[in-house]
């Protein structure tokens, strides 16, 4: 077992059906992988081995000691619109997101996967938000090719064959 951290946090749109595929992964490249869905994600979730990987949901109870050791590089897989514009503008009304706000302002590796179609993708909220990420240090990687350069949105109905296309290896050379 590793004592390298890994955050996977996962938002719910198509490729948060292979976070399965990102645990063993991770795990082949000495990762110890924690994965922390947003609520829209769960049911992505379920039908997935996730193997012995802990999935995190809700924030703490009072009183409950801490459920994961300190993470040391975190990955969004996918970002959805919704949580890439309030993760950029500091929002940390859900456990994911207070999970992305707190890698933020510890300056923790972070690489993300935006996820979301022409439509969204064209509200300016969205390349607003993918600058501040930016200027933060997230490593921003597109969903069709890996690359960190430009991003691409997804064309509607495309969701499913780009999640299959989508290799791990993209955004976990990112760390």
């Amino acid at each position: 077992m590793t004592d390298r951290t890994l955050y996977i946090v996962t938002c719910g749109a198509p490729l948060a059906s292979r976070v399965g595929d990102g645990v063993r992964e991770a795990r082949s490249r000495g990762w110890n992988p924690y994965v922390i869905p947003t609520d829209a994600a769960q049911p992505w979730l379920e039908s997935q081995d996730l193997g012995d990987a802990p999935t995190i949901t809700g924030n703490r109870r009072p009183g409950e000691s801490k459920r994961t050791p300190k993470a040391d590089a975190v990955v969004v897989v996918p970002l959805t619109f919704n949580s890439l514009n309030a993760w950029a503008n500091g929002n940390a009304t859900t456990y994911p997101l207070t999970t992305l706000s707190a890698a933020l302002g510890s300056r923790t590796p972070t690489a993300a996967v935006p996820f979301a179609k022409h439509d969204l993708a064209g509200h300016p909220a969205w390349l607003a938000s993918l600058a501040v990420l930016r200027y933060a240090g997230v490593r921003i990687v597109d969903p069709h090719d890996g690359a960190t350069a430009s991003l691409e949105p997804i064309a509607s109905g495309a969701g499913d064959s780009v999640a299959a296309d989508f290799q791990w290896d993209w955004v976990l050379r990112q760390l």
